[in-house]
């Protein structure tokens, strides 16, 4: 009689290992290590930047302004290389993408050794690694959801975002300490690395678009069409329409806090590169351990619900983060805000995968790309405000009113709790 009881009890591990398990595939281990590599380097860079422009300007507006250019090609750009990548090849974009990155990031790299380097270039550098960040969605989570089956969907973006989030922790340390040990040359150095094995890896991938469609006649036409139709879908599905706005109202008001990290690190923390890179470490140990909780757990009726509560809890430790004049406090409550950032970050690409078709994911990522895209209006906002109010309460008041409009968004879509989207398996 004890085994089948000792079995019964296992079961619910063993179930979430088997998911886990379930969706490693030469490919998708391969787009997962491309993830891991430009994940790695965006969050590493997000925190050297802020630090090296703060360091040559002063200026909270600038550390802002830098973040802003980073994000900028999402909104501007989405859209299109959204509707673009469900008419041409995939894999060859990936391919491009991380290439010209690597030489990117090696000019930037000779710039810092030659002493040429100054704010505008380190910009420009922002504004084109922002243009490859805002592929990432509709080229590479897209080949992701094709290259598992639909009812693994689910487990595959959660490890996927597990990883993702897991770069958060090595990223900003490795960022804040070469930065402070070696000087800026060795980060983009290091990112030159990074996407050159990015390149390597997407050269080996073998899955496509899955539902090729035609590139004949005006290209241009055909990708607006595409992207006519991505739109006409948001505004049938009542989910999609919740999740972008809430997405929208994440980037513009919750995200944006990052940008200010560094800035809160110097003036009220008394933190070096160093801390200030472990403390976005912190949070994103924390959306690691929440991401893989979602992988084992979460089930299509639990996708809607664990999006909005994440979402509010990460607003509230954002916060407490504002009100907080010390460092080993700040510290484990950017921990516990990991596991919000990450229920919101996780459930907002599954929930807008499981709505649509596999022939619209591309469209309908890039307006998704587009929604996350508001980041930098955020970030212009954010470090506007901080010049004025100082960054601790720039962020608090950004962040309540965040809380304030993603209640009001559940309370317009009442039902957006309880439905399920509809090509879940």
């Amino acid at each position: 009689m004890s085994l089948p009881v000792r079995h019964a009890r296992g079961r619910p591990f063993a179930s979430s290992i088997e998911r886990f398990t379930s969706v490693w595939s030469r490919d998708y281990a391969r787009l997962f290590g491309i993830g891991i590599s430009s994940n790695t380097m965006r969050w590493l860079e997000t925190i050297a930047l802020g630090v090296f422009v703060y360091e040559l300007t002063q200026s909270p507006f600038l550390v802002g302004f830098v973040g802003f250019l980073r994000m900028a090609p999402m909104l501007l750009l989405g859209a299109f290389i959204g509707a673009l990548a469900d008419r041409i090849n995939r894999k060859a974009m990936l391919i491009a993408t991380n290439l010209s990155l690597t030489l990117l990031y090696l000019i930037l790299a000779a710039l810092v050794i030659t002493d040429l380097i100054t704010v505008w270039y380190v910009s420009i550098g922002a504004f084109f690694a922002g243009i490859v960040w805002a592929t990432d969605f509709p080229v590479r989570r897209a080949l992701v959801a094709e290259s598992v089956r639909p009812e693994r969907i689910a487990s595959a973006f959660g490890v996927d975002m597990a990883s993702s989030n897991f770069s958060r922790v090595i990223g900003p340390l490795v960022g804040g300490t070469f930065l402070q040990q070696i000087g800026m040359e060795a980060v983009y150095l290091l990112g030159a690395v990074m996407f050159a094995a990015a390149t390597t890896l997407a050269f080996t991938v073998r899955v496509r678009n899955r539902s090729s469609q035609s590139t004949r006649g005006n290209i241009l036409r055909s990708v607006t069409g595409d992207l006519r139709s991505g739109l006409n879908l948001v505004r049938a599905d009542t989910i999609l329409q919740a999740t972008l706005i809430i997405t929208i109202l994440m980037n513009l008001f919750a995200f944006p806090y990052q940008h200010m990290i560094p800035v809160i690190g110097a003036e009220t923390l008394a933190a070096n590169p160093t801390m200030v890179g472990l403390l976005l470490s912190a949070e994103g140990l924390g959306a690691t351990f929440g991401a893989l909780t979602i992988a084992a757990r979460a089930r299509p009726r639990h996708f809607t619900r664990v999006y909005v509560f994440a979402s509010l809890s990460f607003l509230l430790v954002i916060i407490a983060f504002g009100f907080t004049p010390w460092y080993w406090v700040a510290l484990p409550l950017l921990f516990i805000g990991g596991f919000g950032m990450s229920g919101f970050g996780t459930m907002q690409s599954i929930i807008v995968i499981s709505c649509t078709r596999p022939e619209m994911r591309g469209r309908v990522l890039g307006v998704l790309a587009v929604s996350i895209g508001f980041g930098p209006i955020g970030a212009l906002q954010v470090g506007w405000l901080a010049s004025i109010f100082g960054a601790n309460y720039a962020i608090i008041a950004i962040a309540v009113a965040g809380m304030l409009l993603t209640a009001a968004t559940v309370v317009i879509y009442r039902r957006f709790l309880t439905r399920i989207p509809r090509h879940v398996h």
